[in-house]
């Protein structure tokens, strides 16, 4: 079966058909939630949709993902005293979205595709900008070389 995520329209037809609702991926948060005012259902919350508690190993849901970095900053070879101002600056902005869990999870990520010897891409898109995933290897795009703004990813 083919993968893909539901609209408004498609939301409707399956309640027309007495299907749940509950399993389907929506393409945003507020269509399900109109859907489950209709059944009277209970409506997810961003901290229910966006589960934090990854299943992945213990040790890496206790990672400081903070001297993690700081630790891997060593073998950049460049000015510690400027990439670790712009570390700090990106950390305090993951900090205030409460995206350290995602963090620890991408470690988990390049760590396994590591230990199996797997290939990813170069990079793609806005994370690109951000200097701490480019530290962490999830892609190879040294945006503090280029001087990419990390507000281009955290928007």
């Amino acid at each position: 079966m083919e993968e893909y995520l539901a609209n408004e329209d498609t939301g409707i037809e399956l309640l027309y058909r007495g299907q749940p609702i509950h399993n389907v991926p929506f393409s945003n948060i507020k269509d399900y939630n109109k859907f489950c005012d209709e059944l009277e259902l209970l409506p997810l919350s961003d901290e229910t949709y966006f589960s934090k508690d990854f299943n992945i190993p213990q040790h890496y849901k206790e990672l400081d993902v903070e001297q993690f970095v700081y630790s891997k900053l060593q073998e950049s070879g460049q000015d510690l005293k400027i990439i670790t101002a712009r570390v700090d600056m990106e950390f305090a902005m993951f900090k205030e979205r409460g995206l350290y869990p995602i963090l620890q999870l991408l470690i988990y990520i390049v760590d396994t595709m590591r230990k199996h010897n797997l290939v990813w891409g170069v990079g793609r898109g806005s994370s690109v900008s951000s200097y701490v995933l480019y530290i962490l290897g999830v892609h190879k795009v040294d945006s503090y070389k280029y001087n990419l703004d990390i507000k281009e990813f955290l928007k």
